[in-house]
């Protein structure tokens, strides 16, 4: 098996990698989601009865729409925290959209740097991993 010792520097195992990277696959899912879920509407009252939920679809809609934007926003931030966000669309192409680095448009990078790119995205994942663990909150169903 192929060993990762840049991950080691940065104090993520291999394991941990890919959860990370999984995470951030699931970003444009997010994206729809969250965007899906801005035009819910309540249940309409006409006296017949529905079945056992007396929930209310506005708000359990509203709370997921908000966990969603939490973890976009965490992606995101994490992003523009590198290197003052030279890298922001790159990284998120590349971690968020499985995009390779020869397939990411040439005039999103910075520099044709291959190595500061891969410097970049390790920076990303360990600033991810950082703030993941401090707010574990996210309710991954």
């Amino acid at each position: 098996m192929r060993a990762y010792p840049c991950w080691e520097k940065i104090g993520i195992t291999r394991n941990r990698y890919f959860e990370l990277l999984h995470f951030c696959r699931q970003y444009p899912e997010w994206r729809t989601e969250a965007s899906s879920l801005i035009g819910t509407h309540g249940q309409q009252m006409d006296g017949m009865p529905h079945g056992t939920s007396v929930g209310n679809p506005v708000a359990s809609a509203a709370e997921r729409r908000a966990g969603l934007l939490a973890k976009i926003e965490l992606i995101e931030s994490c992003a523009k925290d590198v290197q003052n966000g030279e890298w922001y669309t790159a990284l998120i192409q590349n971690a968020c959209m499985a995009r390779s680095y020869t397939m990411i448009d040439p005039t999103l990078l910075p520099t044709s740097n291959r190595q500061a790119f891969y410097k970049a995205r390790q920076m990303f994942f360990g600033l991810l991993d950082a703030r993941k663990t401090r707010n574990e909150d996210f309710g991954d169903r």
